[in-house]
């Protein structure tokens, strides 16, 4: 038992280091904090998993520096590539996407982060787990114990949160996808954005009193003047019905695209900490939330 209770310390301890690598990173390629991680915890469970597969699988070659980084290139992408294809399966999105990236898989992994996971795998065996199994196995059993019950119990909170989170995120994606497609069919919609057909037919009738042969006489003339008044005023009335009959439904529209993209809904912080975040089915509603973000930050900046 006390085995198990090590692993999940040393698994606990790897998720942050892999975390605190994840911020200052991306920290530094933003040139602002990012609050990077799957989970709201400041883990990131990949590097556990990783961290624990490098120390089991290669204790036996530990004496082999180029074994350990080529063996901790393999181990690593296998470990990345798993995690990004279950995650894409299970919740439809893909967190990271390196496809824009030379020598890479499905964009699931890439040649440039398997040569850092390879050098980290080193650094791994060679420096930090040494020291971090000299703290572990000092720690007394009891307050072992505990250590891992408040694990455990942080673990299963944040997973709960975090899955509820995307729940909520994968509904309001739906929400905005049926919200889109339905504004797309609508064919109605276009024709109340559309008066120039609505309008010709008057057109028309003042075309065809225009076109009065000559001769007519005075009382036909002061008929076709007072028919033609009365179209253009018609067009007049009816042009500004429209326009107001617009206006209301681009409210009603805006005010429908703002409650489903308002900040106060869930998803907001895994689409800042996953910049490169796509969903498989609503990637263009996803783009959707990500500009009503960038708006949120805008306004605020001006402010």
């Amino acid at each position: 038992m006390q085995g198990i209770e090590i692993l999940i310390v040393y698994f606990t301890i790897y998720s942050f280091i892999g975390w605190l690598c994840e911020v200052i990173y991306c920290s530094v390629l933003s040139k602002k904090l990012v609050n990077r991680g799957f989970l709201a915890g400041p883990v990131c469970p990949v590097y556990g998993f990783g961290a624990l597969s490098i120390l089991w699988l290669l204790s036996p070659v530990s004496y082999s520096i180029p074994i350990i980084f080529l063996s901790s290139m393999m181990i690593t992408s296998i470990v990345e590539y798993i995690t990004g294809w279950l995650l894409e399966t299970f919740f439809g999105t893909r967190w990271w996407d390196y496809s824009d990236r030379k020598f890479n898989l499905e964009g699931r992994i890439c040649l440039k982060n398997s040569v850092y996971f390879g050098i980290m795998g080193v650094l791994l065996i060679k420096v930090i787990h040494p020291g971090i199994k000299y703290l572990v196995s000092n720690i007394p059993y009891l307050y072992l114990d505990i250590l891992c019950i408040c694990i455990a119990v942080g673990f299963i909170i944040d997973c709960i949160f975090t899955l509820n989170t995307l729940m909520k995120l994968n509904e309001r994606l739906r929400k905005l996808y049926d919200f889109t497609e339905e504004l797309r069919r609508n064919t109605d919609i276009k024709e109340w954005f559309n008066e120039q057909e609505f309008l010709k037919s008057f057109d028309k009738l003042k075309t065809i009193l225009d076109e009065g042969k000559a001769g007519i006489n005075q009382k036909i003339e002061l008929g076709k003047q007072s028919i033609t008044t009365k179209l253009e005023e018609g067009k007049s009335s009816i042009h500004n019905k429209i326009e107001d009959s617009k206006k209301e439904l681009y409210k009603k529209l805006r005010d429908k695209f703002e409650e489903l993209t308002n900040k106060k809904g869930s998803g907001f912080r895994l689409i800042k900490a996953f910049p490169g975040m796509r969903s498989v089915k609503y990637n263009v509603q996803l783009g959707h939330l990500r500009e009503a973000l960038k708006e949120i930050k805008d306004r605020v900046k001006s402010k």
